[in-house]
This record gives structure tokens, sequence and C-alpha cells, in this order.
């Protein structure tokens, strides 16, 4: 499982985690801490906007240990 950072606004700590991929996308669970208030959504994104989300970097993946910390 491959998790990234979610850019975002100062002060929240985002992460994503993508549980499984098949042709058209992937599942992810995405982590939102705000302000101490937490929020955790599964939800599926297409392959396209994934990779377009990573290409312009709003998503950056995460080395093993800083991934390994939050699971």
């Amino acid at each position: 499982m491959k998790n990234y950072y979610i850019r975002g606004l100062s002060g929240s700590s985002d992460y994503l985690s993508v549980l499984e991929e098949n042709d058209e996308g992937c599942m992810v669970r995405i982590y939102r801490d705000q302000d101490g208030y937490e929020k955790v959504v599964d939800d599926f994104m297409t392959r396209s906007l994934f990779e377009s989300c990573v290409r312009t970097g709003y998503l950056l993946e995460m080395e093993e240990a800083a991934a390994f910390a939050i699971a």
C-alpha cells in the first residue's frame, strides 16, 4: 500500500493511502486532521485524476518509514 501527503492548507495534516488499484482507478482512504478534528473517508479516484494529482504535486509519495509511522 502506498501513502501520500496531500498538499493543502497549513495547519492541517492530510494523508492518502491507496487501498487497492484496478484499470479504472483506485480505492483510497483519506485521513484529515485539522485543528484536532479528525476525519477518515474511503473513496474511489479515477486513474487520470490520481495521476494528475501526483504529476502536479498535490500528492507527494511518503517514504516508507514515514508511512509506517501513521499506519
